[in-house]
């Protein structure tokens, strides 16, 4: 049972614990309140984490893309103009790209 029903379900036994004077059963939804209250909390967090989880693994898999892409055309354009140097450093980029690539694709 999910955490948010938990609570409802503590509150309103809460509530007909103290409507009809039973303070055991106003103590056992009180309980059975935070129960849920608690529940729903790890749930909320554990959705959160798996969330970041996959927004970071989207961060990184975009970030290796456009290092490739970008290396690559850097790579190009040294080539173009004769500049060995640009050439070397648009190639790095471009494995740097790669290797972010390869590293998410295994997680």
């Amino acid at each position: 049972m999910s955490g948010f029903v938990n609570k409802a379900a503590g509150n309103v036994q809460s509530g007909v614990g103290k409507i009809i004077g039973d303070d055991e059963m106003r103590k056992r939804g009180d309980e059975r309140a935070y129960q849920g209250q608690d529940q729903h909390q790890g749930q909320k967090q554990g959705q959160q984490d798996l969330e970041d989880s996959k927004g970071s693994w989207t961060t990184q898999n975009a970030k290796g893309a456009a290092e490739q892409v970008g290396g690559t055309l850097k790579q190009g354009a040294g080539r173009a103009v004769g500049n060995p140097g640009m050439e070397e450093a648009g190639r790095e980029t471009r494995d740097k790209g790669k290797s972010r690539l390869l590293k998410n694709t295994a997680l």
